[in-house]
């Protein structure tokens, strides 16, 4: 028997064709996109003000104004609720996204069916 909430997830990524390939692919897979932000401080900002708070958030490491493990921290300070999914090339920061609070680490690239079983996973 399947789930009838699907789960809701916001994608904090600076690579813009990265996010449309995963939106279009959630999304058929009949998961919602809670938000899209470019930048750790965008992400913030956009988990604050979201009505409905994600499920899964897919964190990105290398961004403009604010790093990934930077954001997840001040994101798990709001709510310990979302569970994090780190997707990043850079492995050396492995071990500082699990304590910023990442439940899982993916090496980037990924394919997309590995990122979609992670998220059913981590729930």
């Amino acid at each position: 028997m399947e789930d009838k909430t699907a789960i809701s997830v916001a994608i904090v990524d600076d690579e813009a064709d990265f996010t449309r390939l995963v939106i279009m692919l959630l999304k058929k897979r009949g998961m919602d996109v809670s938000f899209v932000a470019h930048d750790g401080q965008e992400a913030i900002e956009m988990f604050k003000n979201a009505h409905k708070k994600p499920d899964v958030i897919l964190m990105d490491h290398h961004m403009k104004m604010m790093d990934g493990v930077e954001a997840t921290k001040r994101i798990l300070e709001i709510s310990k609720d979302p569970r994090v999914i780190f997707l990043s090339a850079d492995s050396h920061i492995k071990e500082d996204a699990v304590r910023a609070g990442a439940c899982v680490f993916l090496n980037k690239p990924t394919g997309i069916n590995e990122i979609i079983n992670v998220i059913k996973n981590c729930r």
